[in-house]
């Protein structure tokens, strides 16, 4: 299956997703995220510098600025120095730019398959991500797969359930090309991850080079 796995956890507001992805992926991955974790380590090295020499209260109050100047910069796309949080940037764009990116009230959340869309053909991809993003990503993916194949899944459904009668009958059932036709309709939400991941190596890759450090630490 190119979606494999499903959950959520409650005390974080992240799921985890397990996904199907191409040989290479990994590897990608890693050298994607190279520069920005030898970035994060020369900023936090920097920002240790700045604390000594200052009492426990000013510490805490820069400390507290150090953190939001990281959280900036990584919600903004300029720091992805985490898997997690590279291919939800990507995400967010992917969304963005097919216009799921927004509230799904009065979705039938219980008609959508936690997993493996019904049509989703059995993948070849040889490697497998488990993430954990956050859940407003994960539900506007499934909504959004359903919400723009929920007619060809219903189809779907109805051959499988023909076919199966048919077989039951010994009789020939529809054909196969029909399912095919259906299936190429459907929208998996592997597909929209592996586009989101693309998108968020090629803004890792495509980061200019960082400013001085001095330039991006706390004042």
């Amino acid at each position: 299956m190119e979606y494999d796995d499903f959950g959520e956890d409650e005390d974080t507001g992240k799921m985890k997703v397990t996904i199907r992805v191409p040989l290479g992926t990994r590897l990608a991955l890693t050298s994607g995220l190279e520069r920005h974790q030898a970035w994060t380590q020369q900023l936090k090295a920097y920002h240790r510098a700045q604390l000594k020499g200052l009492t426990p209260p000013q510490k805490d109050t820069l400390r507290g600025e150090q953190r939001q100047a990281l959280d900036d910069l990584r919600s903004c796309g300029s720091l992805l120095d985490k898997r997690d949080l590279l291919i939800a940037f990507g995400l967010r764009q992917e969304l963005q730019a097919r216009g799921w990116d927004r509230s799904w009230t009065g979705v039938e959340w219980e008609e959508i398959p936690m997993g493996l869309l019904p049509g989703a053909l059995v993948s070849s991809y040889p490697e497998s991500l488990s993430l954990s993003l956050p859940a407003t990503l994960v539900e506007q993916v499934r909504a959004g797969c359903w919400s723009s194949s929920r007619e060809s899944i219903r189809r779907l459904r109805q051959w499988r359930a023909d076919y199966s009668a048919a077989v039951l009958q010994s009789r020939d059932g529809p054909p196969e090309a029909e399912y095919e036709r259906l299936a190429a309709r459907v929208t998996t939400a592997g597909e929209v991850y592996r586009a989101g991941f693309r998108r968020g190596l090629h803004a890792a890759l495509q980061v200019p080079t960082p400013p001085p450090i001095t330039a991006l630490a706390p004042h």
